[in-house]
């Protein structure tokens, strides 16, 4: 089998997004098509980002002429081809190979009619998850988004992480109205890197011990790896972060500076699945938890949630979101605060065809 073509397609939806610290932005996924000689093809999704051009040129002329003829089972000689000979230049689009990753994992499951997660060497079928709030709200706003997700016709969770950085004095009002109204549910926050000193980020420590947090995630700057460090050290409550690092050079920095309890890389961001399972496995050296990030449309959750039923990571962040904006044909469910693993080969999910039409963008770029 060898690949004969490398496409990318640009998806964007109506509406936009306000997550934490980030500018506004709007609702965007660069799909990635691998095709072969042999009729399989293979899906993979850079995440939400505010470089999807940039990303499409990367893809599909400097990946694709990377990638065309070669055969799609050799997944390391594949990530190390491209590794070397972008990295110095750029590798910054990390996104973009982390989706051909997954793109040629779809293709060796269709062609071996076996889901991902087995390929992998499986470990359980079944695993609990968090519903994820899409943004920021108000205390009294986040105790209705949270009691919408404990519904069972909506997941049945057990599980939330809420959106919070506004302050020390709006973070407490949240956490506060939330276990007052909650107080038998596992709660995790996320700052998405709002504060700036590690005395800031130890004052929302306290906040988090106060009220039962189960992780405080990225409260300060994922760069700054030595306050993350500091404030690891002092804090009452577990610290994770990682979602935006990228392979096993810049995870060996996480850990050996000791900056996280729990390290969270995502399969479309940090460099595929097998990048992953090394990660996971320094990580399991040292002692720290590895959770991955999952956030976007349902092509994200699809990758990492394979990742998950391979390994010993014993929580799934699912996105609460309206299913339709996982923009599969069949959405993936939780039920009972559970998901279970996708059984049919590769990824196991078909992207929905009539939203993909609907929403694609025709995009021509001009090289010369």
């Amino acid at each position: 089998m060898k690949i004969t073509e490398v496409k990318a397609h640009l998806l964007e939806l109506d509406f936009k997004i306000k997550i934490g610290s980030m500018p506004r932005f709007k609702a965007t996924g660069l799909y990635i098509n691998i095709k072969t000689d042999e009729n399989i093809d293979g899906w993979g999704l850079s995440h939400w980002n505010l470089s999807n051009l940039a990303q499409k040129v990367f893809v599909e002329e400097a990946l694709g002429k990377l990638l065309v003829n070669k055969d799609p089972f050799m997944t390391e000689q594949i990530f190390n081809e491209i590794y070397t000979s972008s990295n110095r230049i750029l590798f910054g689009i990390a996104q973009a190979t982390s989706a051909v990753q997954v793109a040629l994992w779809d293709i060796i499951g269709k062609a071996t009619k076996q889901p991902i997660y087995r390929l992998l060497g499986g470990m359980k079928k079944k695993v609990k998850c968090y519903a994820s709030m899409p943004r920021g709200y108000s205390a009294k706003a986040a105790v209705g988004a949270v009691e919408s997700a404990l519904k069972p016709e909506l997941g049945g969770f057990k599980a939330v992480k809420l959106r919070i950085g506004n302050g020390e004095k709006k973070d407490a009002e949240l956490m506060k109205e939330v276990r007052d109204a909650f107080p038998d549910i596992d709660i995790m926050v996320d700052a998405n890197s709002a504060y700036n000193s590690v005395t800031e980020a130890l004052k929302i420590a306290k906040i988090c011990d106060k009220y039962n947090i189960t992780w405080l995630e990225e409260p300060l700057p994922t760069d700054n790896l030595n306050g993350l460090a500091k404030l690891r050290q002092k804090s009452p409550v577990e610290i994770a972060g990682g979602e935006n690092d990228m392979g096993i050079f810049r995870f060996e920095d996480i850990l050996s500076k000791e900056s996280f309890n729990i390290i969270q890389p995502d399969v479309t961001r940090s460099g595929g699945f097998l990048q992953l399972k090394k990660i996971d496995a320094m990580a399991e050296v040292k002692g720290v938890r590895c959770i991955p990030h999952i956030f976007g449309f349902g092509h994200i959750l699809a990758a990492n949630l394979h990742f998950i039923m391979a390994s010993r990571c014993e929580w799934c962040e699912f996105p609460f979101v309206p299913e339709e904006y996982q923009l599969l044909e069949e959405p993936i469910k939780a039920n009972k605060g559970f998901v279970n693993a996708l059984e049919k080969p590769g990824l196991g999910v078909e992207i929905n065809k009539e939203m993909f039409e609907r929403n694609v963008k025709k995009v021509s770029i001009n090289l010369n």
